[in-house]
């Protein structure tokens, strides 16, 4: 079964190596270095997580240079739509949800963590333990996902990213950019996509 046929049956899909070590540890420390700086709220979602990081433009432009693999695995054009970063510790809890429009199509990559702990993360009843830099695509409107209690050892943090894509053609294509206001030739998304820096 290819992985496109691996999406479309159980609507979630394992990537090896979005990201490299060394990236995902620089993006994890960014996180944690965040709430000194005062530009990581309280997580919402997540009581307790260390470091939040919502519409940010280091993760705006991981995920511009993962789009076309993306659309590559699964078969589709897509749009992006916005990211989203946090940083988990010990007793952390993800209950059981789908999300909103703009996540029709998602990635979580799992960034640097402490203590050889991998926490996995359930999508659709399936279990899926992440090395540092893999990834899950999965349908984030369709399929429930959580994770249980983190039970890890005391000290313990682990970043994780989330880029969302609606697909080009799709019922959600309106929240292309999250409805940010930006336009087709302006967008930062389009002209970084297109940009290829010299090789020297």
């Amino acid at each position: 079964m290819s992985p496109q046929e691996q999406f479309n049956k159980f609507g979630a899909l394992l990537v090896k190596d979005v990201v490299s070590k060394e990236l995902s540890s620089f993006m994890t420390h960014v996180m944690l270095r965040a709430p000194a700086y005062g530009v990581a709220p309280a997580d919402e979602q997540v009581n307790g997580a260390v470091g939040r990081l919502d519409h940010e433009y280091m993760f705006d432009t991981l995920l511009e240079r993962v789009w076309p693999y993306i659309e590559g695995i699964i078969g589709e054009e897509l749009l992006p739509t916005y990211t989203y970063g946090r940083v988990y510790t010990g007793g952390n809890k993800l209950a059981k949800h789908t999300d909103r429009e703009a996540c029709e199509i998602s990635v979580t990559v799992q960034l640097a963590r402490s203590h050889h702990y991998a926490w996995p993360i359930y999508m659709g009843g399936r279990r899926f333990d992440l090395a540092e830099g893999d990834g899950v695509i999965y349908k984030g409107c369709d399929i429930e996902h959580w994770r249980n209690v983190c039970d890890a050892p005391e000290g313990y943090v682990s970043g994780q990213v989330f880029l969302h894509f609606v697909r080009k053609h799709g019922v959600h294509a309106n929240h292309y950019g999250d409805k940010r206001s930006w336009t087709e030739t302006t967008i930062p998304f389009i002209k970084g996509r297109n940009l290829l820096l010299e090789n020297k």
